[in-house]
């Protein structure tokens, strides 16, 4: 199916030399934490609800096409998320709900960034996801040593510490990281 809501919201990105967009959706009094992340390929739009250890996430591929199809235990879980009861008359479907949340999908509008506001969205899939506060840089090409910065290190930059994101990509610059609050 199609999200024609995330063209308009893809070109706000864009024009604006950003990598993703939060906004909020609410469909039966639920409030969803929804991102927007184009710096992967496919695009993924991810579903949070606050305080809560739901998370559904769809992979956007091009064109805006999105495979409406869940998992078994995600439809579980966006059903009682969303305190639906079966009913025969008035079926509920992953498909419906995007329908109603493409109609919902806002228009860009420029917002102040949050710090490591992505953490929530990824925290289960960065590397070494338990080091999440900053020890230094490793500026790989004073060292001489052949080596660069891995992508993992970037994706786990642009998600904790965005600031130093473009800096680290074009100097050849790693991030150390460390459990340990000083």
């Amino acid at each position: 199916m199609k999200l024609r809501g995330l063209e308009a919201l893809y070109r706000g990105i864009k024009d604006n030399n950003e990598t993703y967009y939060l906004f909020s959706y609410t469909k039966n009094k639920v409030t969803f934490e929804v991102l927007f992340d184009i710096f992967p390929t496919p695009f993924e739009l991810h579903f949070l609800v606050k305080q809560s250890n739901f998370k559904i996430k769809y992979l956007v591929e091009q064109g805006f096409e999105v495979n409406p199809i869940l998992t078994k235990n995600d439809y579980s879980d966006l059903c009682k998320i969303l305190n639906l009861k079966y009913d025969p008359i008035n079926k509920f479907s992953p498909n419906s709900f995007l329908e109603e949340f493409n109609n919902s999908i806002p228009t860009y509008s420029k917002r102040e960034k949050m710090k490591q506001e992505l953490l929530p969205f990824y925290s289960s899939s960065i590397e070494e996801s338990d080091k999440l506060v900053f020890n230094g840089f490793i500026e790989w090409n004073k060292l001489n040593n052949g080596k660069n910065v891995r992508e993992k290190n970037l994706e786990k930059t642009r998600i904790l510490y965005p600031e130093h994101y473009e800096y680290c990509k074009r100097e050849n610059v790693s991030i150390r990281y460390t459990d340990k609050l000083i």
